[in-house]
């Protein structure tokens, strides 16, 4: 009898080292499951996580995190640290994650990129090192070939937090990604491209008006020259006729200067086309000078649209006064 109370004792505490055991190697996994029973997201959140085409995977780490929707003052004071030139989104801090509520039919998408982003930030947080390491050579495939826009927005990040970011942004940033990659991502999201589209979307306002802003500049570089040479031009032959003018007259006031009345006209005729000639390049120049100024005020005007849109993503400028 003894014997086996000493046996079903020694099973229960194997079964006892093994439950903890497991618990242990599972405790993030439990610890997610159970934040994630109390999460309720609002409707707009729900919006945003049926956008995203999350995997089971994907959701139950979506409820885990927390992810809600906060306005200006409630989302500065959890994700800002009191810099005011840098557009902050989104954080993922303390466990959950927060995103700017910016309600812009302008850049549609904005919230969709933002929630996928900082995501995928509690993504990288629960990966091992050898996961991480197993993404580098495709992570930086991602980067030589998008080093137009991913080494600026990398810059601001130091050595230890690069790669983190790297992977987040090529998950959200990026669209046909190598392979190794993109089945990563499938295990968060069904179709990884559309996280891609909802960043493409509302970054091509930005890169539309950076582009025509650009083409303006070389067209207005274009139009200086030729009004400088051209004007140059003119006031050479206005000077040179109101000296033709001039002999012209003297020439009237002398008898005989003109050899006949066929040859007085012959000359006034010249005359009287160049100035004609030079009362079409004037108007011309007028022309360039107001189409300069056309591009000027567009210019001027994308200028103005940069700066609202920089606006609406920064929550720590300061609302416009409407007056």
């Amino acid at each position: 009898m003894r014997t086996l109370k000493r046996i079903l004792w020694s099973l229960v505490l194997v079964v006892t080292a093994l439950a903890a055991g497991l618990i242990y190697l599972n405790r993030n996994w439990i610890m997610d499951w159970w934040k994630g029973l109390s999460y309720e997201p609002s409707s707009e959140m729900v919006q945003i996580r049926d956008a995203l085409q999350l995997t089971g995977e994907g959701e139950f780490l979506f409820k885990a995190v927390h992810p809600s929707l906060e306005e200006r003052d409630g989302f500065n004071a959890i994700c800002r640290d009191g810099d005011t030139e840098i557009a902050v989104l989104g954080c993922y801090t303390e466990g959950n994650v927060y995103v700017y509520n910016i309600e812009s039919t302008e850049l549609d998408g904005i919230r969709e990129v933002t929630t996928a982003h900082e995501l995928l930030h509690a993504v990288w947080e629960r990966m091992s090192d050898g996961d991480k390491t197993a993404l580098n050579d495709e992570l930086n495939e991602v980067l030589i070939h998008n080093r137009d826009f991913l080494d600026e927005e990398l810059n601001n990040y130091d050595a230890a937090e690069r790669q983190e970011e790297l992977f987040v942004r090529a998950g959200t940033e990026v669209a046909d990604l190598p392979a190794e990659l993109e089945r990563f991502y499938e295990k968060i999201f069904k179709d990884q491209d559309v996280i891609a589209g909802f960043y493409n979307k509302y970054i091509s306002v930005f890169r539309s008006i950076e582009a025509e802003m650009a083409e303006i500049e070389v067209k207005l570089q274009e139009l200086d020259d030729r009004i400088s040479g051209t004007t140059a031009e003119y006031e050479e032959r206005v000077a040179r006729l109101d000296a033709n003018i001039t002999l012209f007259n003297d020439c009237a006031e002398m008898a005989g200067c003109f050899v006949s009345e066929g040859d007085f006209y012959s000359k006034r005729a010249v005359l009287v086309a160049e100035q004609e000639a030079l009362d079409a390049m004037y108007d011309s120049i007028n022309a360039m000078v107001d189409e300069y100024n056309g591009l000027i005020e567009k210019y001027n005007s994308d200028v103005t649209h940069t700066e609202q849109l920089n606006r609406i993503i920064n929550s720590a400028a300061k609302p416009e006064v409407v007056e």
